[in-house]
């Protein structure tokens, strides 16, 4: 199945598909997982990080409003790698175990320009349906 940005991803038990940009009609956590996606994106390309770090600098980007599941954090960082959007090495860590450490890749840049625009698109939809909708309860 593809992603987002055209990147091939792979679900348990489904086979390769294609589907482009999610919008109207994908469910609920179809879009949660695309808005953490996109978080984690503009998280890395700020600087790399390590799982934590990132599920944090995501609630940052998010809010607090939005439940961020940090298995899903990291499911999405491994199908991220799995389709060379982002690498990842294993760093020592003076407070305990090694750490994964996780970094942008060139194309990770791209698919990030690439959303921006879809997430501009939509904003400007909303905000439209959103002032026509307050227009019209008036």
């Amino acid at each position: 199945m593809k992603g987002p940005g055209g990147y091939q991803r792979r679900r348990r038990g489904q086979g390769v598909g294609g589907q482009g940009p999610r919008g109207p009609g994908v469910p609920a956590g179809e879009q949660k997982r695309s808005l953490i996606e996109t978080a984690l994106l503009i998280a890395l390309i700020e600087e790399s990080g390590h799982g934590y770090a990132l599920i944090e600098r995501v609630h940052e980007l998010v809010g607090r409003q939005v439940y961020v599941d940090p298995g899903s954090v990291y499911r999405i960082l491994r199908l991220l790698e799995e389709a060379g959007v982002v690498s990842s090495s294993w760093e020592p860590s003076s407070a305990g175990p090694r750490r994964r450490t996780y970094t942008l890749e060139p194309s990770g840049r791209e698919l990030l320009r690439s959303w921006a625009a879809i997430l501009t698109e939509r904003g400007n939809a909303l905000l439209h349906l959103s002032r026509i909708a307050e227009e019209r309860l008036a």
